[in-house]
């Protein structure tokens, strides 16, 4: 290897992490040019570690293996899938990085993502960056990230190898810094093999001389120093008070209870008890963090609360509008026994002091370009925040679908503080822009049928689509409301009941009039009934899915269905996914749609009035693990009065015969079943789809 090759791979500006001065290569070694010090480069990984260590979750054999075989099929994701299933969700899932949008990045910046492990923000950040650095202390895991990168098809990700505390970059070089589940870690210098390690007793317990703060602030220091004036570290860590500590939850670092909050003396004496070794992972309260980043001289820190965790949250919230979404965070009835001491216990303005973890965003002295958060800068090219400056805007990370294909989901508030202007889907694999732009042509479609109607304020208008900087985003005006208050993991008590019964009543109100407002056509039932089910028998057929017995439940539904003479059916609009845990919104007698992914300009009523009314039943019969059938199940539950009355008031709303609605179970099982999915949607994610449901279903008139 030769310069040319080592500027052609990203190093050329690497610096000796010790004097400063710069390298030069010399026997396929980098080469010190003023202290002589040398450091190795490892298939293509510059090493700068003093010292052989290892940190990561499994042990060094099993990553050994795992490079080697990820190396020799081409294909790290199904290696991955293979030797460590366990831990995909903390190297694949592109939502670990959502946060990137509230950073005051460029498609310019060069970031670093200091303690980098399996690359899981890495990754998805180098989608919308010039440069992504990623630094790790362990070669193995460095190799499997430079390889996925590789295989992925990235070219501007370049990985080093090195301690925090002597960084091996010039003076500035960064715009942006990640710090994400590491500064804790900065001060424990023994090898951890977590599944080994995690929560037992050491037998290499370490001397130390230095205190872990003194540690992290010349972390912190040196990461100030690669940091460009006005440049930004993004920290993202748990809080040593957050409600799950307090009720009893064991620290994350050590399994052990009570100590993230103990004074430190209490702790380092339980741990060196139970496990032999220093309590050295330090975490903060807020006031805690703001000091720590203060004496290490950075400025202007903003916080956020991570909920329930930073590594993947759900909701991340400047911690100024944590007191507004009490509710939204603790909704009654939730399982989680310490999330309901957080909502007995603290009053909503307390809230933010106990967030399970926080994010900051923390500037180094110097004057910045006046960009604002990644989202801000998408809004103002846009033309949607012409004249709002970036300190009157606060951006919320709010819940959305998981996973690589679905967007990332962000609410933007103006002045008004206690409720957003616009609601924000951001593409979080470049790849799969072509799903945002399928919701965004059908936003259209829907907009245009129902402009000046009573119905266009329950649905999203549509503001903005389109790609800026690689990134490809969705902009909608805010619709008021929450999901239902329905909980299909408790018993179907007479609350629990009443409130699917309110939810069900005000869905079917909205549904009505949305099928009224978007109807094509009647057409006479029996006919066109039959011509449906033919198709989808034979798709069944064509998919191996046609058994004896579902073959006999469609032609004893045939037969029903030709006595239906003298009715029609309205062709209408179908929403595709009508299920109001998603994308249908309460808020007093107020109900909105969102969500128009699987939008279909024709269709029959069925699909959503069936997933309307038995989603949740059926969430609810799979969750109770009685195993009896579901008519059973529905009986024992007088579920049966309940689903009389939802058909009659969508009979007497909507005109449509009670004659063809006792057959909606099986047709919109048989419609749920044979329809054509996009490639991003698991049907498996339909309550109706599954075996077990279609077939019950098939059944259930």
């Amino acid at each position: 290897m030769n310069q040319d090759e080592v500027k052609d791979m990203g190093f050329n500006d690497l610096i000796c992490p010790h004097c400063h001065s710069r390298l030069s290569m010399h026997d396929g070694v980098l080469l010190c040019q003023s202290c002589k010090q040398e450091y190795p480069i490892i298939d293509g990984i510059p090493n700068f570690c003093q010292k052989d260590e290892y940190w990561c979750n499994v042990s060094r054999e099993k990553m050994q293996e795992l490079n080697a075989k990820a190396r020799e099929s081409g294909d790290w994701l199904n290696t991955a899938k293979e030797l460590i299933p366990e831990y995909l969700d903390a190297i694949e899932p592109f939502d670990r990085a959502d946060a990137q949008f509230l950073w005051p990045t460029k498609s310019e910046s060069r970031i670093l993502d200091a303690g980098s492990m399996w690359g899981g923000l890495t990754i998805p950040v180098a989608q919308y960056c010039r440069e992504m650095f990623a630094l790790d202390k362990t070669i193995e895991t460095l190799a499997f990230l430079k390889m996925r990168a590789e295989q992925m098809g990235f070219n501007n990700i370049y990985v080093v190898a090195s301690t925090l505390g002597n960084l091996p970059f010039l003076d500035g070089y960064f715009d942006m810094v990640i710090l994400s589940g590491v500064l804790e870690w900065v001060a424990f210098e023994q090898e951890v093999v977590l599944e080994v390690h995690w929560g037992k007793r050491r037998s290499d317990s370490a001397r130390y001389s230095k205190n872990p703060r003194q540690v992290q602030l010349e972390v912190l220091c040196e990461i100030q120093r690669v940091l460009k004036p006005g440049g930004h570290l993004y920290l993202a860590i748990e809080n040593s008070i957050g409600y799950q500590y307090l009720a009893g939850a064991p620290d994350d670092h050590v399994n052990i209870k009570y100590v993230p909050f103990l004074p430190r003396f209490m702790a380092n004496a339980i741990t060196k008890w139970k496990l032999n070794c220093e309590y050295r992972t330090y975490i903060y309260t807020l006031g805690g963090y703001r000091s720590l980043l203060k004496d290490s001289g950075f400025q202007n820190v903003e916080f956020y609360g991570a909920f329930s965790h930073y590594i993947l949250p759900s909701e991340i919230i400047p911690i100024s509008l944590i007191k507004y979404w009490k509710k939204a965070l603790f909704p009654v009835g939730n399982k989680a026994w310490y999330k309901k001491v957080a909502v007995g216990i603290f009053p909503k303005g307390l809230l933010k002091y106990v967030s399970p973890s926080f994010i900051a965003l923390a500037k180094t002295a110097g004057e910045e370009e006046q960009n604002g958060a990644r989202l801000i800068q998408l809004l103002r090219k846009a033309g949607l925040l012409r004249d709002s400056v970036a300190a009157d805007i606060r951006l919320v990370k709010c819940k959305g679908r998981p996973g690589n294909y679905h967007a990332a989901n962000f609410l933007v508030y103006l002045k008004n503080k206690k409720r957003p202007a616009y609601f924000c889907k951001i593409c979080r694999n470049n790849k799969y822009a072509d799903i945002l732009e399928d919701e965004a042509n059908n936003l259209k479609v829907v907009n245009k049928l129902l402009v000046d109607t009573e119905f266009n304020s329950s649905i999203p208008r549509l503001l903005y689509f389109g790609t800026i900087d690689n990134i490809t985003i969705l902009v909608t005006q805010y619709l008021e409301g929450e999901p239902s208050g329905f909980n299909p993991g408790r018993s179907l008590s007479k609350g629990n009941l009443r409130k699917l019964d309110e939810s069900i009543q005000a869905g079917i109100r909205l549904l009505v009039k949305f099928q009224k407002y978007t109807q094509v056509r009647d057409v006479e039932a029996v006919p066109y009934l039959l011509s449906v089910i033919e198709k989808q028998r034979e798709i069944l057929n064509n998919n191996d899915k046609l058994t004896k017995e579902i073959d006999s439940d469609i032609k004893e539904l045939v037969e029903e269905i030709k006595t239906l003479k003298g009715l029609s059916i309205p062709v209408c609009a179908v929403h595709g996914d009508y299920d109001f845990y998603y994308n249908i919104l309460l808020s007093g007698n107020e109900v909105s749609i969102v969500d128009f992914e699987h939008f279909e300009r024709e269709g029959l009523p069925s699909l959503d009035l069936a997933s309307l009314i038995f989603n949740p039943i059926l969430i609810s019969y799979e969750r109770s693990g009685t195993g009896v059938p579901l008519l059973t199940y529905i009986d024992s539950n007088n579920l049966k009065g309940y689903i009389r009355q939802w058909l009659s008031l969508y009979s007497v709303l909507s005109g449509l015969s009670m004659n063809i609605l006792k057959y909606l179970a099986p047709i919109a099982a048989l419609e749920q079943q044979t329809k054509e999915y996009p490639y991003y949607r698991d049907p498996n994610t339909y309550p109706m789809y599954p075996k077990k449901a279609f077939t019950e279903l098939l059944s259930l008139y």
